[in-house]
């Protein structure tokens, strides 16, 4: 007698039907479903505590920015050479005259040296130092020069050529910032 291999063996379909169900992968939903609420929750947490793109400021408008000098309302008089700390370097003193509205806190020049025939050799920028009745000096962003003074300054350009005239070398006044006080 030949064995075939299809039918099935002795065992009823209750049992197989009860095997199968027991053997049968679980059911995730539950999971899932958590899964998915955690999720969401982040996402909503990253969106509203994530930074933004900043808001545009306002623009200063012409009230909030104060006037300020030009260099045609710094004046320089009683110009001299005094020694300087180093060889290559020239050393004025002279008054400025701050003929503006506001507090000067810093002026910038460029002398221009010129030589025995008359001809520019070079032009050095320097910064105007508020000079100390004690001979120090001071930034004037730490001593301001006040509306409509005169303050004794000093100036140190570095490099002058070797054959400049040793003449005062005339000034001119390249930037000026200041405060908002004054008259």
């Amino acid at each position: 007698m030949a064995t075939n291999p299809r039918i099935p063996d002795d065992r009823s379909t209750d049992d197989l039907n009860a095997d199968l169900r027991r053997n049968a992968p679980r059911g995730g939903a539950p999971w899932v479903l958590i899964a998915l609420v955690v999720a969401a929750a982040i996402l909503t947490a990253l969106i509203i505590w994530l930074p933004r793109t900043p808001k545009a400021g306002m623009t200063p408008n012409a009230a909030s920015v104060p006037p300020q000098p030009t260099g045609n309302q710094i004046q320089f008089s009683g110009a001299k050479i005094v020694p300087a700390p180093v060889g290559n370097q020239v050393a004025l003193q002279a008054l400025m005259t701050n003929n503006s509205n506001t507090d000067v806190t810093g002026v910038a020049v460029t002398a221009q040296f010129v030589g025995q025939d008359g001809k520019a050799l070079a032009q050095i920028p320097a910064k105007v130092m508020l000079l100390e009745d004690s001979g120090v000096t001071q930034d004037l962003v730490q001593s301001p020069a006040p509306a409509n003074t005169q303050k004794p300054v000093r100036m140190v350009f570095d490099n002058v050529p070797e054959g400049w005239n040793h003449q005062v070398p005339s000034l001119t006044v390249t930037a000026v910032t200041a405060t908002g006080n004054g008259t």
